[in-house]
């Protein structure tokens, strides 16, 4: 739109430009400098945490067209001319990875840390958490807040292996689908939430899906939900709740 550009800066991580326009609000762009130095970075939050085995991974900054992960393919979910998706295989083990992607005629190789999980809340390119009211599939926002007793779904990546175990780039099954084998636990602010449970999102690639109650008491106002998978915490995100 055609107005004046009140403010113009990089996200947190370093990806996206934010341009204020007046009168219009803030837009988001690709960052220009990404094309010159692509990144490998989570998918859920595009954060450079550790990978894990099943993780979804994003090239930013360039179309990958094949991948391999310690030795093993990982298969190509998406690409585009700013950024790609890849799966990284379940069988990965170890304190590290080499990820080696073919981009047109150049070949690009990252090494990440290997962490058994490194879970992190889906969240969109505005910001807002993949959370949704189990009873009814509505995301939890503020024209739909969250409530005592509700059955929260969290969207999530990165929490490692599943049994049984499950290949890379396959949609979950729509039942029964593979539990995740590290334990699992959930807060909003300080209050433990009872996990009911945690598998792959039926139906998904790459996604998985935390169950966890509310409480039955619940201050109105926003709160931090936050999900531990072996013992790692994973991204924090706002939820508006209401009693």
């Amino acid at each position: 739109p055609r107005g004046a550009v009140r403010d113009v800066r990089l996200d947190d991580n370093g990806l996206t430009l934010l341009a204020a326009v007046e009168g219009y609000g803030v837009f988001a762009a690709p960052a220009p400098h990404r094309r010159r130095a692509p990144r490998l970075v989570h998918s859920a939050d595009l954060s450079s945490r550790p990978a894990a085995p099943g993780a979804l991974m994003t090239l930013v900054g360039a179309r990958a067209s094949s991948a391999v992960a310690g030795g093993r393919a990982a298969p190509v979910l998406d690409a585009g001319e700013e950024q790609s998706q890849i799966q990284l295989p379940f069988e990965l083990t170890g304190a590290s990875v080499e990820v080696a992607l073919q981009t047109g005629a150049q070949r690009m190789a990252f090494g990440l840390a290997l962490a058994p999980a490194s879970p992190a809340i889906l969240v969109d390119h505005e910001g807002t958490p993949m959370v949704l009211d189990a009873d009814t599939g509505a995301p939890v926002e503020l024209m739909h807040p969250a409530r005592p007793g509700m059955t929260l779904q969290i969207l999530m990546s990165g929490l490692g292996r599943v049994e049984p175990v499950w290949p890379a780039g396959m949609p979950a099954p729509l039942e029964n689908p593979p539990a995740v084998t590290v334990p699992v636990r959930a807060w909003l602010g300080m209050v433990p939430l009872e996990v009911r449970r945690a598998t792959l999102a039926p139906g998904y690639v790459g996604f998985y899906l935390v169950e966890a109650e509310l409480p039955a008491l619940l201050d109105e106002g926003v709160h931090e939900l936050t999900v531990e998978a072996g013992g790692i915490r994973s991204n924090p995100v706002r939820v508006y709740a209401v009693p």
